[in-house]
């Protein structure tokens, strides 16, 4: 099932051509997953933003290829090992979103990649075109995005297209986003 996409990219899902309305699309988002965030950029997305008559949405998961630095060993085969193991993960990950959208007939292409994912992401968006990028938020603290930097930050200043970042809410946050939204349609007097 899985075919080469382009330069380290492998296709884990394509649903874009199973279906005639999907001759229709106008829009192509861009929905970046990772183990941390996947669960809510997905629902946001689905909940706030998808288009199912309009939208191609491309799932896009990268992994990094973390290399043991140390003198003298060989890590010829824990790399492959560890490799392989992040692979399957990657391909899991994509294929549980895709078969999600399936359902729904949402045209979807899923897609693996290796790399920094700053740059993998960044590239994706250009090479497809992206309409839209959405991604979530990791929430590393100050210390880990200033040493690292962050991988939405990245994006957001350099990427060509729109860029929507995703944080988890809290319920709280969830009950008085309700209750304003209720307020603000209750009374037609308000100029809140």
């Amino acid at each position: 099932m899985s075919t080469p996409a382009g330069n380290k990219d492998v296709l884990v899902q394509n649903t874009s051509e199973t279906s005639d309305h999907h001759s229709s699309l106008t829009r192509v988002v861009l929905v970046c997953l990772d183990p941390v965030s996947a669960d809510v950029t997905f629902q946001w997305a689905m909940d706030n933003f998808i288009a199912p008559q309009k939208d191609l949405v491309v799932l896009v998961h990268v992994r990094q290829v973390d290399i043991p630095v140390a003198p003298y060993i060989n890590a010829t085969g824990y790399i492959d090992d560890v490799t392989e193991e992040r692979r399957d993960e990657s391909h899991h990950l994509l294929r549980l979103f895709a078969e999600d959208l399936n359902k729904k007939e949402i045209a979807c292409k899923a897609i693996s990649m290796v790399g920094d994912p700053k740059s993998e992401i960044l590239r994706k968006a250009t090479e497809i075109k992206a309409d839209v990028v959405l991604m979530g938020a990791r929430k590393m603290g100050a210390l880990k995005r200033t040493l690292l930097g962050s991988v939405s930050d990245y994006i957001v200043h350099n990427c060509p297209c729109t860029v929507i970042i995703t944080k988890p809410q809290e319920a709280k946050h969830a009950e008085e986003r309700r209750k304003s939204i209720q307020s603000l349609t209750g009374n037609t007097h308000s100029t809140k």
